[in-house]
């Protein structure tokens, strides 16, 4: 009888701050995929945003740190936030390979913002090889909407290819980019963040026009 595949479902970004969504959705897909791990990798810039440089490095892990304390499945990866410049998803792959080995099988959670624009990566065709993607499709996206973008992107094949690999998760209509908003106009941001990660930016003074290192 042979053993049952271990998988690792592995989940990056810059968690600017991390929200609700990043703690909840992605154990659901763990769940769908059979995956017993899920690695979030903390990126230290994304090559994709380069102009807006991330809050510091000590705070976001210390944030995701927190917010990931009732995910028993998940575990804080720093290989990014280890090397320097920008983080690019196949030198983490190629390193999480060598690792783990072979006997492990990594899916890649990413939303479908990043699956259409899959073919913008670095070295694309070798992160295929490494791990199978897994695309959240959530609002304002539902599953035919995104067969009709990914048909715009790709060919026929591909795309079915593509919309084979997405996962169904629940709305949540959060992003990083929208709770740095409310914080810096002072707006609610209840329903949105953990407790402790909304008190650890309150105690820092993140997301505002004063900072405190």
């Amino acid at each position: 009888m042979s053993e049952r595949p271990r998988r690792i479902l592995l989940f990056g970004g810059t968690f600017d701050p991390p929200h609700l969504a990043h703690t909840r959705l992605p154990p659901i897909v763990a769940d769908q995929l059979g995956c017993f791990r899920i690695l979030y990798i903390p990126a230290t810039i994304s090559p994709h945003k380069l102009e807006e440089p991330p809050t510091e490095v000590q705070h976001r892990l210390a944030m995701l740190t927190l917010a990931l304390s009732d995910v028993p499945e998940a575990e804080i990866c720093t290989l990014e936030l280890d090397r320097p410049g920008p983080s690019f998803t196949c030198d983490t792959l190629e390193a999480l390979r060598r690792e783990h080995g072979s006997g492990v099988t990594f899916r890649l959670l990413i939303g479908t913002d990043q699956a259409l624009a899959f073919h913008e990566w670095e070295n694309w065709p070798r992160v295929l090889e490494l791990a199978v993607p897994a695309v959240m499709v959530r609002p304002p996206l539902d599953k035919a909407a995104f067969s009709w973008q990914l048909r715009q992107a790709y060919d026929a094949e591909e795309a079915e290819r593509w919309l084979s690999w997405s996962v169904r998760v629940p709305a949540m209509e959060i992003s990083s980019s929208e709770v740095r908003r409310r914080l810096l106009a002072g707006e609610d941001t209840a329903g949105l963040l953990d407790p402790t990660v909304a008190q650890y930016i309150a105690a820092h003074k993140l997301y505002t026009a004063v900072k405190q290192a």
